[in-house]
């Protein structure tokens, strides 16, 4: 009898430390914004992680590209999402989120910071986090690089 007491509560003090170190998966919002200007300035964008390939997009002027995504609950991982942008001939490529970057909703304690705002301009690359983002939220974050040799492949 006093081995099934003790099995009992072994089990009982796993549960509690498997419940304890995961967690429930939070959504994240990713929104890229083409504010290049001028009607003939398309951007081009091609998004994707480990498992997700969003495929390439072609956005005009102040189109936007969004995706939600739900971040993985093992321990030790993190949800990462990696976009390539043309424009014209400059290029770049670099991670729009990662999860595992330092805890934003703690740094900024602001509402909706877990919706990451891009917005592409001319110059280069901005972020601002949280729901509804005024310009002064926006923070420079990389330029382009560039020029880039597109190579065609003939099929």
């Amino acid at each position: 009898m006093s081995m099934s007491w003790r099995t009992n509560l072994c089990l009982v003090f796993l549960a509690l430390y498997v419940l304890q170190t995961t967690s429930v998966p939070h959504q994240f919002h990713v929104r890229i914004h083409n504010d290049i200007g001028g009607v003939e300035y398309k951007l081009v964008t091609h998004c994707f992680s480990r498992d997700d390939d969003l495929g390439t997009h072609i956005l005009k002027p102040n189109q936007v590209r969004a995706w939600t995504f739900h971040d993985v609950i093992w321990p030790g991982k993190h949800s990462v999402f990696v976009c390539d942008f043309l424009w014209k001939n400059l290029y770049n490529r670099f991670e729009v989120i990662n999860t595992g970057w330092p805890n934003m909703c703690d740094k900024l304690n602001k509402p909706g910071c877990r919706t990451y705002h891009w917005s592409v301009k001319s110059d280069g690359f901005y972020l601002a986090i949280g729901d509804n983002p005024v310009p002064s939220d926006y923070e420079f974050k990389d330029s382009w690089q560039g020029p880039r040799l597109i190579k065609s492949i003939n099929v």
